[in-house]
């Protein structure tokens, strides 16, 4: 599939995905709340790739919540021409040990987990001149944070 970058409203490309897996939330029991500020600019990516990020966050913040919960998910403009897009779940956390190793291939926290959703993860927000962060506290919850060039400001 070949790779289209293309300036994107990022809260659309959220709104779509969300109601690609919102059921799968809704089975169980985690309430996805979206808060986007007014001003948020586009970012230049390929809409699909982005899907698929997202896509790989809302599964992992699903699987990691296993009584169901809140994903808080924020996008907001950065002063430094970057869109932070941050994903909050209340799920059981990864022990601090572990996160640096997080997005090697086949490396997970997961049961059945390949490892893989995360290095694809890392991989596109890479390409598209972002980058990745990721916080988490056991038995509390987990936050990815985002940080994607505003459209207006890649250079040409």
């Amino acid at each position: 599939q070949s790779v289209k970058f293309q300036p994107k409203d990022a809260a659309v490309i959220l709104h779509n995905t969300i109601l690609l897996i919102g059921s799968q939330a809704i089975i169980h029991n985690v309430n996805i709340v979206t808060e986007t500020d007014h001003d948020v600019p586009l970012i230049n990516c390929d809409e699909n790739q982005i899907k698929q990020v997202f896509i790989n966050i809302l599964n992992n913040s699903v699987d990691s919540m296993e009584e169901g919960g809140e994903i808080r998910i924020q996008f907001k403009k950065q002063e430094d021409g970057y869109v932070l897009m941050r994903f909050t779940d209340q799920g059981c956390g990864i022990p601090e040990d572990r996160i640096p190793r997080l997005g090697e291939p086949f490396y997970t926290t997961k049961e059945k987990g390949t490892g893989l959703g995360l290095m694809v993860t890392f991989k596109i927000i890479e390409s598209h001149g972002g980058k990745m962060k990721i916080f988490s506290e056991v038995g509390k919850g987990t936050t990815v944070e985002i940080y994607m060039p505003a459209a207006d400001s890649a250079p040409c």
